[in-house]
């Protein structure tokens, strides 16, 4: 009966072993293909980070410009959850894009425009103003304000400033 024992701890120590190989490999094979996949998209992470950080502004204005307008009560989980699903949309389709880019288009649009991945710029910048209009929105209807008709008055008073600058020195 002994040596049974023997022979069954033996085998359960050889399954440990080769168990914890095993995960090894697998533990080592997922950070193989998350280091190259990160290396792969490492040309575009300020873009993903930016589009990320605009969607984040938007997000905070949009709840701002509720609880001005509606209170606190506004607020509710599942419009919160949709900011997940745009800013995995949004990311995504950023990610996907760039593949199509580096290998595809990118020689196409180096012909005509000397910018790399001219593509994925396009779409970030697209996606960028989409928010930034979000966001201006936002403001406007929060403070009852309008940006560009303050934008406007602001140049024109500067306008006016610098001519009197100049007829001062003159």
């Amino acid at each position: 009966m002994g040596k049974t024992l023997n022979i069954m701890e033996n085998n359960n120590a050889e399954m440990f072993i080769f168990a914890y190989t095993k995960d090894n490999k697998m533990k080592s094979f997922f950070l193989n293909v998350l280091a190259g996949l990160t290396l792969f998209f490492a040309p575009i992470t300020g873009l993903i980070i930016v589009v990320g950080l605009v969607i984040i502004f938007d997000t905070f204005t949009g709840i701002y410009k509720s609880v001005k307008l509606k209170g606190w009560c506004s607020v509710r989980s599942r419009k919160l959850s949709q900011i997940i699903s745009k800013l995995v949309l949004y990311e995504l389709s950023v990610l996907v894009l760039f593949p199509i880019d580096k290998f595809l288009l990118n020689e196409i649009f180096l012909t005509f425009v000397s910018v790399q991945f001219f593509a994925t710029k396009l779409i970030c910048i697209f996606l960028i103003v989409v928010e930034i209009t979000s966001i201006k929105e936002n403001i406007e209807e929060a403070l009852n304000i309008d940006i560009l008709k303050a934008v406007k008055r602001f140049l024109s008073r500067a306008k006016e400033i610098s001519n009197d600058v100049d007829d001062i020195k003159n």
